[in-house]
């Protein structure tokens, strides 16, 4: 039995048909996954022709997004319906939205697919019914059919590595989709996630509503032992050997205990030995846990602070993290100082108000520099708690006045949505604060400025005269697409994706390595040991030059292994 796995989400990692497509294989089932990242609001004529012939030779089309990309998962359904295939719709979108999903695919997977696609196959192929499979979801008769859920996987450590073989997998390439070939060079970072689920319950996040719905399942966090996670990264190393650096997703990866975080930091360092970046939480971070992270070769940190209003976080996000633990935080991170710190903050949030963000201004402007300030801007992702608050009290009228379009790392997009309009002057001012804090600025704002900029009378002023804060988002929305531009440039001029974090000293760097027999005589020690000493010797004789700090307003460099050696057209 053949099935195609389509992925419409605006990346390349789809670790989610990467799982099933691994556990299928295992099963002896061959799949082809296609993976769709575009931009475009919708897929071009060109597009859906090559999707339809290369889903017409399996006997099962899944696809799976998040809610950004559901338009486009519809587009394909509907083009690909004539083809009378058993066409499933799966992924967080489809396991919090079922109801409006159903009528564009013949079942709906809610909830892990893994268990889910492997019973569907054996059913079809066996000429069962598949209509008492768990975690099935299905028009019948006009009504919406929600069958059980079936156990979450208790193990994690039972699922293959994620399919990265590229025997069979199709991408998005010049509005056409080509074939990825077998190859094992490239430099880009290795995306890896070794945990599902996450203990918190914010009410923006899809987890919190997963959580509710798997409560009878099992438990909703897990992740793999630290032996697999090893084990998973030295096969990944090996498929990607030009790579410099990991990123790990997991939501929290200080939520492994002291010892289980002891346990990566040696076995890392001993079989792994890339730099690699993972995102934490205030609440989890302990100076032991940094320490040993660092030892390992952690060289940038992801924090979710989210807001300064102790309001805003425990009334309206759920989440029970006090400034002081963020501060706790800050300070064992700044031990560090070659490491990275990004700082995640939510703008556009119709639930607060002025005090909420005056407040986190200056919170922010109190943190320690230097740091990255990221800005994610509020979607009410369909189906999430904070969703259902905003229909409930009329703040939104359903999916469609959602957000759920936006690209929420793309800048303050608010000209869609009236929602997204209240207090822009001063969600304006945080996103123009997004990029590199340092002593003398904030992002594009002058440090000295800031109080001014605060003042009552000028708040009130420009949140009545928006046209002075809408000219400098759209000037800042402008500059993010064109440092993004020129990070492309400085990656393949200097073949190393880290170049741009620290451009004078990368230079520097590779004129000093340009000179070694001069530099010896003079220093009597090779360049490499003056970098090692400068930096704490932790990543960077391993890799040469690898440099700690970012330009200003550049995107986190993207996490998936690349199309290294080339694609062919779709034949």
């Amino acid at each position: 039995m053949d099935i195609a796995l389509i992925y419409t989400d605006e990346d390349n990692e789809a670790f989610g048909p990467r799982s099933i497509s691994a556990v299928l294989k295992e099963a002896g089932y061959r799949t082809r996954l296609i993976l769709m990242k575009s931009k475009e609001k919708i897929y071009s004529g060109p597009v859906l022709e090559d999707v339809n012939q290369l889903a017409a030779e399996a006997d099962v089309i899944g696809i799976s997004c998040f809610s950004r990309a559901s338009e486009k998962a519809i587009q394909i359904l509907e083009h690909l319906r004539p083809l009378g295939k058993v066409r499933v719709w799966g992924g967080i979108h489809a396991t919090l939205n079922p109801e409006a999903c159903v009528d564009h695919a013949d079942v709906v997977c809610r909830g892990e697919g893994e268990g889910f696609m492997l019973e569907l196959a054996e059913k079809l192929s066996t000429g069962g019914n598949w209509r008492d499979i768990a975690n099935a979801a299905y028009r019948e008769n006009g009504r919406t059919v929600l069958n059980g859920l079936r156990p979450l996987i208790a193990d994690l450590d039972e699922l293959p590595l994620m399919d990265y073989s590229f025997d069979d997998e199709y991408r998005l390439k010049n509005g056409r989709l080509v074939r990825v070939l077998p190859s094992s060079g490239g430099s880009e970072p290795i995306s890896f996630n070794g945990t599902r689920g996450c203990d918190f319950d914010c009410t923006y996040c899809s987890n919190a509503r997963l959580k509710e719905l798997a409560c009878s399942s099992g438990r909703y966090a897990r992740a793999v032992s630290v032996t697999k996670l090893i084990e998973h990264a030295e096969n990944l190393k090996r498929r990607f050997p030009g790579a410099k650096c990991f990123d790990f997703f997991d939501e929290d990866f200080c939520a492994r205990t002291p010892e289980q975080i002891r346990q990566f930091s040696e076995a890392y360092t001993r079989r792994i030995g890339l730099p690699f970046g993972c995102m934490v939480s205030p609440l989890r971070m302990s100076e032991e846990k940094m320490d040993l992270l660092v030892k390992a070769g952690l060289w940038r940190i992801n924090v979710g602070v989210e807001s300064g209003s102790e309001r805003t976080k425990k009334e309206i996000y759920n989440r029970c993290m006090s400034n002081e633990a963020v501060l706790r935080a800050v300070r064992i991170i700044n031990k560090y100082p070659h490491v990275v710190p990004y700082y995640f903050f939510i703008i556009g949030n119709p639930y607060e108000e002025r005090d909420d963000l005056n407040t986190t201004v200056r919170f922010i402007g109190n943190l320690p520099p230097p740091f990255f300030l990221r800005t994610y801007n509020l979607v009410f992702i369909p189906g999430t708690l904070l969703y259902q608050t905003a229909v409930k009290d009329g703040t939104i009228g359903g999916i469609q006045d959602s957000g759920f379009e936006l690209d929420f790392v793309g800048g303050l997009n608010y000209r869609r949505h009236t929602w997204k309009k209240k207090n822009l002057y001063l969600n304006g001012l945080l996103y123009l604060m997004s990029g590199k804090i340092t002593r003398r600025r904030l992002g594009l704002v002058p440090r000295p400025w800031l109080g001014a900029l605060l003042r009552p009378g000028t708040v009130a002023f420009h949140e009545r005269n928006t046209v002075f804060i809408r000219c400098l988002i759209l000037l800042k929305l402008q500059a993010f697409r064109l440092r993004a531009l020129a990070a492309i440039v400085l990656k393949r001029l200097f073949n190393d994706p880290t170049s741009i974090y620290d451009l004078k000293n990368h230079v520097v760097s590779l004129v000093k390595k340009s000179r070694p027999a001069i530099q010896t005589t003079r220093t009597g020690h090779p360049n490499s040991t003056k970098f090692q000493e400068r930096d704490g010797g932790h990543f960077t004789t391993r890799n040469g030059n690898f440099s700690p700090h970012t330009e200003p307003n550049t995107p986190i460099p993207p996490c998936t292994p690349p199309i290294n050696s080339g694609c062919s057209p779709v034949k």
